[in-house]
């Protein structure tokens, strides 16, 4: 009889007519709260793509993902406080505790917190973006994504690494405002330098003419650099739109040899000069009779 009580007490209690309704209300504000998060992601989403859409390419792949990304957080932790609410939970004291539970983690993961403030103010002050080429002190590529904790860099050869943004301490960026093509290249000792110099120069014009759109200056041969152990340094340099140098080098490098080769001009290969000494000293013997 008691076992009977007790689990018609229980069915009153849990299953009663007002529980029930009590259940539907709250199934009810559950559902309308996942639909209103799903609804104002994706009419987020939508704005954003509009508001940005405009810009530039690098900035519009840099910052939309990540202000979605931080929204679609914020919306979910809303969303979760506001369920919680909705099925009658004392959700106070659960922000209190995850608060508490939050600085703890924070005390014992220095890393990841330098990460996020790393990231942060990388964004913030706009030294990378998606799509630009950068160097650090141990690997080079196209920066791929950005987030708050970590930067994805992808190399030439494919590799695809992911950097914590703690760990981009100083690095070099080859797509802001311009870069230069340098080209080197060395004149046998035998040849003239002011006419190989000339024929450098006739060559870079030449690649000049037909890359105008490329550059932003005519390129210039800065002159005889230094003396090495076969010829004679000189450099050529021009001044390009960022992601253009490589090209650019390679171009400049086929005209000026094209030049060189019809104007006659060497370009020395490594040679070595050997002194007999047993001739050295027979000279010096005569000389002293």
């Amino acid at each position: 009889m008691f076992w009977q009580e007790l689990g018609k007490s229980l069915a009153e209690q849990f299953f009663g007519p007002s529980r029930l309704l009590s259940y539907a209300r709250s199934f009810i504000n559950v559902l309308i709260i996942v639909t209103g998060a799903w609804f104002a992601t994706k009419l987020f989403n939508l704005v954003v793509n509009r508001i940005f859409r405009q810009k530039e390419e690098r900035y519009f792949r840099t910052v939309v993902p990540l202000v979605q990304s931080l929204f679609r957080y914020l919306i979910l932790a809303l969303a979760i406080v506001l369920i919680l609410r909705a099925v009658g939970v004392d959700y106070k004291a659960i922000i209190a505790g995850a608060g508490v539970v939050g600085l703890a983690i924070g005390f014992g993961a220095q890393t990841l917190v330098k990460d996020f403030i790393s990231g942060f103010f990388t964004l913030f002050e706009g030294a990378i973006a998606a799509g630009d080429y950068i160097v650090t002190s141990n690997l080079e590529g196209t920066v791929e994504k950005i987030g708050l904790r970590v930067t994805q860099i992808r190399a030439f050869d494919g590799t695809l690494w992911t950097v914590p943004n703690g760990e981009l301490t100083s690095f070099g960026n080859r797509n802001r405002d311009y870069m230069r093509a340098i080209v080197g290249f060395d004149l046998a000792y035998e040849q003239n330098a002011e006419q190989g110099m000339k024929v450098a120069e006739f060559g870079a014009k030449t690649w000049y003419a037909r890359n105008r759109e490329r550059c932003l200056d005519i390129p210039e041969v800065q002159g005889l650099l230094n003396f090495g152990d076969s010829g004679m340094r000189i450099r050529v340099v021009c001044k390009v739109k960022p992601g253009e140098q490589w090209a650019a080098e390679r171009e400049l490098r086929l005209e000026i040899k094209k030049a060189l080769d019809e104007a006659g001009i060497e370009i020395p290969f490594p040679r070595r000069v050997v002194y007999n000494r047993q001739n050295r000293e027979r000279i010096g013997l005569s000389g002293s009779d």
